[in-house]
């Protein structure tokens, strides 16, 4: 009985194992790390945020703001203080608009924050958020971020 609950054990976790061997990035990951891995995932998500926008520069301003504003949105919610947070953000969605995996850095202008801490936050986000811009193909966007968000400045 223990040996075929031993085995069962380790026929579902095979998978897991798999998946983690098969050299893919962990969904939330630190630019800068696995960069052979992370040069694929630039060239699988070619397209960028703003040709996917039909080259609408406003359209992909406002999809990107509206992801920090969510972000900001998010981070209140679990009582996470992201003011004077300050990253690099580099961010691949699937065609539909759902955040795939994202890469971040901490700039070296950033309010001190575990990065650790910001995988969690940043893996609980993209697990609830959808950008509203869609494509036919996979696209990617990578620039610096800083919250709060421009909007919610002004607004003070």
């Amino acid at each position: 009985m223990m040996r075929s609950l031993l085995t069962t054990a380790c026929l579902l976790a095979l998978p897991f194992l798999a998946a983690a061997q098969s050299g893919s990035l962990d969904k939330i990951f630190i630019l800068g790390t696995e960069e052979q891995r992370y040069e694929q995932l630039t060239s699988s998500y070619s397209q960028s945020l703003l040709e996917a926008s039909a080259g609408d520069i406003t359209k992909a301003f406002e999809g990107w703001l509206d992801m920090q504003q969510a972000m900001d949105s998010y981070a209140n919610s679990q009582n996470f203080d992201l003011n004077g947070v300050r990253l690099w953000l580099h961010v691949f969605w699937a065609e539909n608009g759902q955040i795939d995996q994202v890469g971040f850095l901490l700039r070296p202008d950033s309010r001190l924050v575990d990065e650790g801490e910001i995988k969690v936050l940043l893996a609980g986000f993209v697990e609830q958020y959808r950008l509203p811009i869609q494509s036919s193909k996979k696209f990617n966007h990578y620039t610096g971020a800083a919250f709060p968000t421009l909007s919610q400045r002004r607004g003070n």
